[in-house]
């Protein structure tokens, strides 16, 4: 169980599409401003390019894993003493192009997480690989942090947290504004019956697919309640309580009566 706080600044990113180039450069002059006692800054899915349907332009924007867009996000880290997470569009050595998270800490550790449900509406499992494995459970600052990308929270196994093997889930996310209803609601639903902390980052702006208007990222507790720290420049910060969240599963524990499962890729 964590035994300290961890202090979470949410950028919700309004992304320029198809240019890698201007997304870091926009996102460093941010960077700057997070408050110097920030554990963990949460970007958007795919915040270097934005999400796109032709299959040419997402080829020219996958870069692999040691590209531009990740060395960018290495320096922050390792500059700002702070954990980054979040996506970018990824292409592997048999050119496969994933939707790719991400998790770098300030020592220059980095995992990933290929999206495993990609979006069908949007056509994004006609152009995208699919991940083959489980989202990571990453160990940082004392806290156990799970991964998923966006349309993942749809599927509550995916995201079960069996025997508190994770404190808190965080999502970056491409989430229009006209399901931002259930973008919330499954937000607090993963929170409640997970007992974890939850985050949403969403992106802002607008693209082909829709609009992402301000306020549509959240942070919620283990109750579910908005814990959200709104700013006047749009960066959203939250603070992770361990004794509480430790105090709580010990008095309220219904993770024990879990029911087990498996999952098969």
């Amino acid at each position: 169980m964590p035994e300290s706080n961890l202090k979470v600044a949410v950028m919700p990113h309004d992304i320029i599409e198809n240019d890698a180039k201007a997304n870091i450069e926009a996102v460093s002059r941010r960077i700057s401003s997070i408050d110097p006692d920030t554990d963990l800054l949460v970007l958007p899915e795919m915040f270097n390019t934005g999400y796109s349907n032709i299959r040419e332009q997402l080829r020219l924007n996958a870069e692999p894993d040691n590209g531009p867009t990740m060395q960018a996000v290495e320096g922050w880290a390792k500059d700002y003493n702070m954990a980054i997470w979040g996506g970018f569009t990824a292409v592997d050595e048999k050119d496969r192009i994933y939707n790719r998270g991400f998790m770098t800490d300030p020592d220059g550790n980095t995992v990933f997480y290929d999206k495993r449900h990609l979006f069908r509406m949007g056509g994004e499992h006609n152009l995208l690989t699919a991940g083959d494995s489980l989202s990571p459970v990453i160990s940082y600052c004392g806290w156990k942090l799970k991964m998923a990308i966006c349309y993942d929270i749809r599927f509550p196994l995916w995201n079960r947290n069996v025997a508190n093997e994770y404190d808190a889930l965080i999502v970056p996310a491409n989430w229009a504004h006209s399901r931002v209803y259930a973008w919330r609601q499954m937000l607090i639903a993963r929170a409640i019956e997970n007992q974890s902390f939850v985050v949403g980052c969403n992106r802002e702006g607008r693209d082909r697919f829709g609009d992402y208007p301000a306020g549509d990222s959240f942070v919620f507790n283990h109750w579910g309640d908005d814990i959200a720290d709104r700013r006047d420049d749009g960066i959203v910060y939250a603070t992770f309580n361990g004794a509480q969240l430790d105090a709580d599963r010990k008095r309220f524990s219904p993770w024990m009566d879990a029911d087990s499962f498996s999952i098969k890729l």
